[in-house]
Parts: structure tokens; sequence; C-alpha cells
């Protein structure tokens, strides 16, 4: 029997088949899509005990899916770690890490992220030295906007026993200054060092976090997530949350699998799945950011001898794929550089001819060549990509990549045209603003904040780019219940105040999300 009967809208999905414009209904039973279609087509199965809602031409979409976002770490900088994401000057972090730490002086350790030294006028990371002058009887721990590069003061470091002696380990480096001591930065795996002695979070802290995220994304249309990189208390945080019905949103885990900083791989997780949330594959990170010159590339970075970091073993990389899909669990790695990917590729390629059903998609796909996506083509291998990066770091990409790899980056068009599985997402909380319009009128316009424009021909439409953000987000973690608007799915959808198919580019970011609802109750409403 329909329980909430929707009408008067405008209703947009993008599953095959389905012609926007032509629908204005939606029933509900339950949590189930009863039907969609025009109000007298459908009017017969509103009841006595039905709630009727006039959308009064409001527009009426699936929900969003950022099936790339790390959603414990976005809730983090909401509650226990300092955000100093925006800040326009070494002077004014100093000062931030400052304030932070004379209004905490029960704090262990004064952890924050988000900084991007690209905005700043010299233009050069901090080093110890600098977070020294905050405090010297407290360890700092201070993460750069990407999370491949930290920065520590000199009481951090010895806490980790990083002194002068210290090799860097496989896939990360431990920074030396010209007298051979450390300056304090730890790239890529090096994070591990001192992150593995800050006291860990415990599950209800992590609870917290999680729920101060869900919030926000509720905020956006977001009804379903993919958190790409998830520890076992993490894991069995959000498993506790899940019995417990307090998840509320549909969640995509990818189970990490190598540990920053150790050879000692997690344990394989068992595959998991509920009505909200699904383990069905595991992480790798194959190489490192973009907009901090980490990510591995086959030439070097713009006015530099750099060429970023490779992470992983190959062997070692390919064994325990193998030993993962042994267990019926696909694979997502992060490849961001064309190296990376090239390197991501070959072992896709083996474990295709061996496991050609289970997932294999690459995270990011920032540099790719067109041979690669001839691969990708032929291995039925999809990616999450993020054009919301182009917005907030197109600056970084300008300045770090020469004009060919300008022409190659993030590029969703050229995925599209190989007929690859693509979806859209934010990575938050490398970016601060992770509203799905925001990544979507990026793919329109390619546009950075400053108003350049980045492989023009790289844009997509805005069919496109919404069916990346919804029907494609769930397709490539093999979910069918959500993501479209259609009978037998699950009553995930949103309200929103214009049409993104009728609205301009330049207005695109002011469209409001007006009600989200989940399993067909409304979560979120704009007050």
């Amino acid at each position: 029997m329909t329980t909430l009967f929707i009408h008067n809208a405008q209703i947009i999905s993008f599953q095959d088949g389905f012609i926007n414009g032509t629908c204005d209904s939606i029933a509900i039973n339950e949590n189930i899509i009863e039907a969609v279609g025009k109000y007298e087509e459908l009017k017969s199965l509103i009841h006595t005990t039905t709630q009727v809602i006039d959308a009064k031409g409001k527009t009426l979409m699936p929900g969003f899916n950022d099936s790339h976002i790390h959603i414990w770490k976005v809730g983090n900088l909401k509650t226990f770690m300092l955000d100093v994401r925006g800040v326009q000057s070494k002077e004014a972090l100093l000062q931030s890490l400052l304030n932070y730490h004379q209004q905490n002086p029960h704090l262990q350790w004064i952890t924050s992220r988000g900084f991007n030294e690209v905005a700043w006028e010299d233009k050069a990371l901090p080093t110890r030295n600098d977070l020294d002058k905050v405090c010297t009887n407290k360890p700092i721990y201070l993460i750069r906007t990407c999370a491949h590069i930290a920065v520590c003061n000199s009481f951090a470091l010895q806490i980790a026993g990083i002194n002068s002696q210290t090799k860097s380990p496989d896939g990360g480096t431990v920074q030396m200054d010209a007298a051979g001591e450390p300056t304090g930065i730890l790239i890529e795996t090096a994070l591990g060092l001192v992150a593995s002695k800050i006291p860990p979070y415990s599950v209800e802290d992590l609870k917290i976090m999680i729920k101060a995220c869900r919030n926000e994304m509720h905020s956006y249309g977001i009804t379903a997530a993919t958190d790409p990189a998830a520890d076992p208390l993490l894991i069995k945080a959000y498993k506790e949350m899940d019995t417990a019905g307090e998840l509320g949103f549909r969640l995509n885990i990818l189970p990490i699998i190598l540990p920053d900083g150790s050879e000692t791989p997690y344990p394989i997780p068992e595959k998991y799945s509920s009505n909200f949330m699904q383990i069905n594959t595991v992480k790798f990170f194959a190489d490192g950011g973009l907009s901090g010159k980490t990510s591995a590339l086959k030439r070097t970075y713009k006015n530099s001898s750099e060429q970023g970091v490779l992470r992983l073993d190959k062997n070692q990389y390919l064994h325990l794929s193998r030993q993962c899909m042994e267990k019926g669990l696909g694979v997502a790695t992060h490849a961001i550089g064309d190296a990376a990917i090239e390197m991501v590729l070959e072992v896709y390629q083996q474990l295709n001819s061996i496991f050609p059903s289970l997932i294999k998609r690459i995270e990011h796909l920032g540099l790719p060549e067109k041979k690669h996506l001839e691969t990708m083509r032929s291995n039925n291998i999809a990616c999450s990509m993020q054009t919301i990066f182009l917005d907030e770091l197109g600056k970084n990409f300008i300045q770090y990549l020469d004009d060919d790899y300008l022409q190659q980056c993030y590029p969703v068009n050229s995925v599209l045209q190989h007929n690859i599985l693509m979806a859209l997402s934010s990575d938050a909380p490398v970016v601060k603003n992770f509203n799905p319009l925001k990544g979507i009128t990026a793919a329109l316009t390619r546009k950075t904040k400053e108003g350049k424009i980045i492989a023009a021909k790289e844009s997509i439409s805005i069919t496109d780019a919404l069916k990346a953000y919804t029907l494609n987000a769930a397709l490539i973690g093999q979910e069918n219940r959500f993501g479209s608007l259609q009978k037998g799915c699950l009553a995930d959808f949103i309200l929103l105040d214009k049409n993104p198919l009728t609205t301009e580019e330049k207005e695109m970011n002011s469209i409001k999300v007006l009600h989200t609802y989940i399993n067909g109750k409304e979560v979120w409403s704009l007050k």
C-alpha cells in the first residue's frame, strides 16, 4: 500500500529508457518505489492513510552518491581536529595552531589538516622549525590538504624516534635538510611513522565523526557514499552503527589493506552486506597526490626534477590483490599519475584474466593516457574521478604540470568517450566544499577558483555529470537498488528548488536541496 505520494514534480533520472520531463508523480510503499509516472495514471494508488505531498513544480531526482569521500575525516575536522583549510599564509597557519594549542591545554597532541602552501606568497612547506615556534612541549602533527604530506614539530619526531639516522620507508620519504637532520616533512608512507604514535580514536569517537559528516551529506542531498580507506577500527564503528540502525545513509566501504608505515598488511576482510552497508572491494594506494607533487609521473613536474612517489611494490600488490579476489572481493586502487596508472593496469589485466566478474576500479585517474583508457575499456575497469579538484586545487595543477599534462588532467569526457563506467566524487576533506553541485559545475566548466580553464575539451554535459553522481556511482559498487528512480528501487531521493537540466552553468551552484529522503523518510529539510 502506498505510504507516500509526491505529485506536481519535475522528475528526472538517468537510467536507460527514462525520458526526463514526462513524469510528475512518484508513489512510495514504505522504503520502496512503487511507481513513477503521471498523476492521472498513478492517483488511484492514493489511500486514506497515504501521505500526499504537492512538490509545487520542484525537481525530484535520485539522491547524490559520493563515490569517494573520507567520511570520518570530514567529521574529524568538525569535532576533534583543527581545520586549517583556507589559511592564506604560513603566519596565519602558525597563529591558528597557537590559538588552538592555548584553547585546548588538555590535548595530548595537536593535530590539524588542510593547508595548501601553493596559495601562500612564498609557496614553501612549513618545517619542524616553524612548528617549534608554536610549542616544544607537546607533539604537533600537521597534515597537508592532500593527506599525502605531513609536517611535525621536534617533539613529535622525538616520540616517533625519527632522527638523522632514520631511513625512509618503502613508498615514502623522511625529508632531511642540508645538514642531514629531519626537516619534519614526511611524504606518503612515511606519515605512518608518526601517525602510528598518536593515541587512536575510540569507536565512540569515530561514531561522533561519522554523524557529524552525515548531517552535512544530507544537507547536500547525498544519500549514499563510499568510504575509500577504512581500517579495522573504523569498520567496527560502521558495523555497530549499521546493526543499531544509526547509519542513516547507504555506505560502501573499501577496507585499506596496507597501512602507512607498515610492511604488514591488515587481515583481508570478509564480505558484508546489509540494507544500508556493504563491503565487497578493498583499497590500495599506488601513488600520492597531484596537488603536492607526489603522484607518480613518467615525466618530471614542471620546473622540477621530481616525478612523485610510486608507493606499491608491484609483486606484493599483485599477490595481495589476488588473495583478496580469491575471497570474492574486488580491488580499488588510488592511482593519479600516468606511471602509477600504468602499473595498476598491468596488475588489473592479470587479475581480469582470472577474475573477470569482480570489481576493478581506479580511484582518481588523474592523468591517464589514451592507451590506458583503451585498456580500461577492454578489461571492464571502472573509475571514480574528481572534477571538483579543478576548482579548489586547479592552481596547483597549473603550477606543477606542463601543458601536455594539463590537457589530460582529469579527462572525464575522454573517459566517457571510451565507454568506461565513470562516477564523480569529492575526496573530501581534500576539498572543503563537497557539495555535488560544485563538482558537477566543475565538470561542465573546467574552471579553477581563479577562473582559469583546464582542458576545455574534457567538459561533459549536465546529463552525464548528474548520471555520474547518481546511477554510475551506484553501479561501480555493483549496486542496482538505488541511484535511479524506477519501480522496485529503494526510495532515496531529493527535491531541488531548480531543475539542473534547465539551469545555466553559472547558476548551477545556486541550486538548493530542499528535502532529502532515505528509505522513503525525510532525513533533512531546508529551514
